[in-house]
């Protein structure tokens, strides 16, 4: 799977979730009966190499132009549970496409960071004392 067709699916399923659809309540929207939950469902996983007749559909659909869809900055500085879940979402479909060492490498490098974040606080806290 290429990370262009992840990231497209990752960003259609964050859109699809914010406009509060289900994946079959966005297949009923594109008017298509080939369109069907499973098949959303591979978009947003980005196993399913659509066209650019399938995406404009999905984006008419989801009432979304190129210029929203294809934003992926928007994924920086967003605030809230559900969004985070997104972005937490975002990441487990990255990582599951790697190998068990890299996922490791990944979290001990997150724990680290997360440890030394903590620390610091700590720190900021016991000299604002």
């Amino acid at each position: 799977m290429s990370d262009f067709l992840r990231l497209v699916g990752e960003r259609l399923r964050m859109v699809r979730k914010l406009k509060g659809l289900t994946q079959e309540q966005l297949a009923e929207k594109t008017g298509k009966d080939s369109m069907s939950k499973s098949h959303i469902s591979d978009i947003e996983r980005g196993q399913r190499n659509i066209s650019l007749t399938t995406l404009e559909l999905l984006m008419n659909a989801l009432e979304v132009d190129p210029s929203e869809l294809f934003n992926f900055q928007k994924l920086d500085g967003i605030d809230g549970i559900h969004e985070k879940k997104l972005i937490l979402d975002i990441h487990k479909s990255m990582l599951m496409e790697r190998g068990l060492d890299e996922v490791k490498y990944v979290v001990r490098t997150t724990k680290d960071f997360l440890d030394t974040i903590d620390v610091k606080e700590s720190s900021m806290r016991n000299t604002n004392k």
